[in-house]
């Protein structure tokens, strides 16, 4: 079956029938389990996933799908790329990476920027999902890792990373986000953060005996960095429920899980490299992930000489030369007269700014780390997807938790 011929039927795939079928299925060819329950070894050789597989699933939790629209967002300023993602981010923050790993190496997805209001509009711009991939896709570390078996909860330890099995991994990023709220929250909410911890206001009490705040309004810093890392690290399981769903059009098996500890699989103990991430340490001791290199880069130090830097680098990014709120900005928006919209958009204040710049800095001070209580990058959540054995779900389970497309999924994609 040719390739456009297998990417049309996916479209043509229900939506409600993925979610009545939508299923953690885990064991995979060349699987074992040796539980005392459902005992079994499977006699048939991994197949690993092929570049159309893995790319459709990369475009279903990652891909860029057209641009965002921006309704209100635009007013408040808080609003952080044109980019529309085939799942939801927080103020349309992308600050993230897509990782994954199979028998040839450690990968990064890394779509470009939105062409169309509609990226995938048409049969033939179906064919990008797969261009895309092949084009804007890097190796990091060739082979399968070997990671400790501390990586993984026990339970998990007998599929992980199994020949043939592919693991996605959505890395998100809390600091991009966390200073872009904090532009919005200063500018537009009127409330200033309570470090609980020291029992003072976190850097801004000068602004509030300058009339700036008012002394009783005000929230405390781990219940705003609590917000922020809830809205941040939804985007990992938004993504990878959308692949879950795709595996059911697709008839490939999935298991969406969090069994793993972040600080080894993204390389920051000795046992491994990990997704080769650079950590420091903060005055408490702990390692703190700020970057992986060439693929994602939190917005403090040691990539930025101070916080300040940090956010009059985010700053340039919506009202720089060439940001994407300024008339110089160069690719799509979803407006048909962008010049009109542009100019109703107003900057935030020098005054805003420079609070941001003071709340940051005294975190960063204060904690010898910035976010204060929670990593700056964070990997929340994964999937595990493989071909499946099917004799092993016939032997114990009845035939209808093994679906058409999952029985008809070697024809349909490898022959």
């Amino acid at each position: 079956m040719p390739d456009r011929e297998r990417i049309n039927k996916l479209f043509d795939y229900s939506l409600f029938k993925s979610l009545a079928h939508r299923r953690g299925r885990r064991f995979g060819l060349g699987y074992k389990i040796s539980d005392g329950i459902t005992d079994y070894v499977s006699e048939k050789e991994p197949v690993p996933l092929s570049d159309l597989e893995t790319a459709i699933l990369c475009w279903a939790g990652d891909g860029v799908n057209g641009v965002a629209l921006g309704e209100q967002q635009l007013i408040t300023g808080v609003m952080s790329t044109w980019n529309g993602r085939t799942t939801p981010c927080p103020c349309n923050n992308q600050n993230t990476a897509f990782a994954f790993i199979n028998d040839d190496g450690i990968f990064f997805y890394n779509p470009p920027d939105a062409e169309k209001v509609v990226e995938i509009e048409t049969e033939e711009d179906r064919d990008k999902i797969l261009k895309i991939f092949k084009e804007h896709t890097v190796k990091v570390f060739d082979g399968r890792p070997q990671f400790p078996a501390e990586a993984w909860l026990k339970s998990n330890q007998w599929f992980v990373n199994a020949p043939g099995s592919t693991l996605f991994l959505p890395v998100v990023d809390l600091t991009s986000e966390y200073i872009n709220f904090l532009l919005y929250a200063f500018e537009h909410e009127g409330y200033y953060i309570l470090d609980q911890m020291k029992g003072k206001p976190a850097g801004v009490q000068k602004w509030i005996d300058a009339g700036r705040f008012d002394q009783g309004f005000s929230v405390p810093l781990l219940m705003f960095e609590t917000f922020v890392f809830n809205v941040v690290v939804a985007m990992g399981h938004y993504k990878v429920q959308n692949m879950a769903l795709a595996c059911e059009a697709m008839g490939l098996g999935n298991f969406v899980w969090a069994g793993f500890t972040p600080l080894i699989v993204l390389g920051g103990t000795p046992f491994c490299r990990g997704l080769g991430a650079t950590f420091i340490t903060g005055k408490d001791g702990l390692p703190n992930p700020v970057a992986i290199r060439g693929q994602l880069t939190s917005f403090c130090p040691p990539n930025y000489k101070n916080m300040d830097e940090a956010v009059d680098a985010l700053v340039a990014e919506r009202e720089g030369e060439n940001g994407i709120f300024t008339s110089n900005f160069k690719g799509v928006t979803p407006f048909k007269d962008w010049q009109a919209a542009q100019k109703g958009i107003p900057k935030y204040s020098k005054e805003t700014i420079q609070i941001t710049k003071d709340f940051c800095n005294y975190v960063y001070e204060e904690y010898g780390r910035f976010p204060a209580f929670f990593d700056a990058i964070f990997l929340p959540v994964g999937i595990t997807v493989h071909h499946l054995d099917i004799d092993f779900y016939d032997k114990y389970y009845p035939s209808e938790v093994i679906t058409e497309e999952i029985r008809n999924h070697m024809k349909n994609w490898h022959e």
